[in-house]
């Protein structure tokens, strides 16, 4: 808040020479005063972050009976990185690849991920079904918050869920992480860890 200025400059430069006191006193006066009126400011912008963020929670919430139908397995996104980085990046500049190399070594391991297609199908008894073209799948299905559990049948469920990144009655992206040891010179010794992350796009029929 800037000074009060009664006549002039010089009468305020006056005030602060002759009368420290006062002056820190004013200064006091001035930050009780910036307290009073910031921290309700930052209290009703504290209150509204919350308020939106419980918003968004209930726009985003995930329901069970959504998911129940037959769905059409769409687009699928492949990303994989090593640490932070994209593995196209960690191929050129750690392992000093070319840039056909390295993106010949991309393209085939998102290859074997991007042709998932056919249907699934999640039904009110918590069982599920798989058509891929001549491939089926029969397991039992349960969701946990954003996670998505799926058994095949006669195996043992395994702590991989997939994760619902938003769900409706007609559409839903799903999606999963996987760590994959990839031998680059194909030598039997792993070169490194990659994190597969892939995307699934899904209509309902």
């Amino acid at each position: 808040m800037d000074p009060v200025i009664f006549g002039g400059i010089n009468h305020v430069f006056h005030l602060r020479v002759t009368f420290p006191c006062a002056s820190r006193n004013s200064n006091l006066k001035r930050e009780a005063m910036r307290k009073l009126f910031v921290n309700p400011l930052i209290a009703l912008a504290l209150v509204a972050s919350l308020c939106m963020l419980s918003s968004c929670e209930k726009e985003t919430e995930i329901n069970e009976a959504d998911l129940i139908g037959t769905w059409d397995i769409g687009q699928v996104s492949v990303d994989v990185k090593v640490g932070p980085i994209s593995l196209l990046q960690f191929l050129k500049t750690t392992l000093m690849l070319g840039d056909q190399e390295a993106q010949a070594i991309v393209d085939q391991i998102t290859s074997e991920f991007t042709d998932i297609g056919g249907t699934i199908t999640f039904n009110e008894d918590y069982s599920y079904s798989v058509v891929d073209g001549d491939y089926g799948e029969l397991g039992t299905w349960e969701l946990q918050g954003d996670e998505l559990h799926m058994t095949v049948t006669g195996e043992t469920p395994e702590d991989d869920p997939l994760i619902v990144r938003s769900l409706s009655s007609t559409d839903a992206l799903v999606a999963f992480e996987e760590e994959e040891s990839m031998d680059v010179n194909e030598d039997g010794t792993d070169d490194f860890t990659a994190t597969i992350i892939i995307e699934l796009n899904l209509s309902k029929q």
